[in-house]
């Protein structure tokens, strides 16, 4: 797509003015205008992520990850799970059956870590690298998604601006997490499940 929009525009010289301003446009982009947000971004982030159907649930630090994710998972069987790889070192059991790695068809359940949530729209983003793979995001069932607190945004356009300031390439994929699977294509009504995880539970770590 990229190239053809290339060679309908030509090899046309650009001044450097015009390469100067289209510099300082990618750096600084315009910032449209924005809905008031007068109430805390975490616990507006808590009240627009369960209207869009996550379940919540908050704890103290990420040494609490695990007994929160058994907690998700029937006591009979032996937990069979995929885990980020960036969330590898918090000491998992090792009677578990987990898959350190990207997404596979036979685990129900995926824990990742987000890099960001969006208090305005009660949203959670992940970005795809080696320790978060996206198929994590996607395949299973239950898809347990972990947030530090302190990554929480009033807007959207925030994540890019955290996105732009790291420097480097910009990841291949960031998604855009706005709860369970669901969709409208047949006569307008909204069906759940549809495509990807049934559920969705947001850990939110406070440190």
């Amino acid at each position: 797509m990229l190239t053809r929009i290339r060679a309908a525009l030509g090899n046309r010289p650009r001044s450097k003015g015009t390469l100067a301003a289209l510099g300082e446009r990618m750096a600084r982009p315009p910032i449209g205008p924005r809905p008031q947000l007068t109430d805390d971004p975490v616990s507006r982030l808590v009240a627009k992520t369960q209207a869009n159907l996550f379940s919540v649930e908050r704890i103290a630090s990420l040494q609490m990850l695990v007994p929160a994710v058994r907690a998700l998972l029937p006591e009979t069987a032996v937990p069979d799970i995929s885990v980020a790889p960036a969330l590898k070192h918090l000491g998992w059991p090792s009677d578990w059956s987990i898959n350190f790695g990207p997404g596979r068809r036979t685990e129900n359940l995926s824990v990742t870590m987000a890099i960001a949530g969006i208090a305005e729209t009660g949203s959670v983003v992940l970005r795809s690298d080696p320790a978060s793979p996206t198929t994590l995001n996607f395949l299973p069932d239950v898809h347990v998604i972990v947030l530090r607190t302190e990554d929480v945004v009033p807007y959207p356009e925030d994540v890019w601006a955290r996105l732009r300031s790291k420097g480097g390439d910009w990841p291949r994929t960031v998604n855009i997490v706005a709860g369970p699977s669901r969709t409208a294509d047949v006569g307008g009504i909204i069906v759940r499940p549809a495509h990807g995880p049934k559920s969705v539970h947001l850990i939110l770590c406070e440190s």
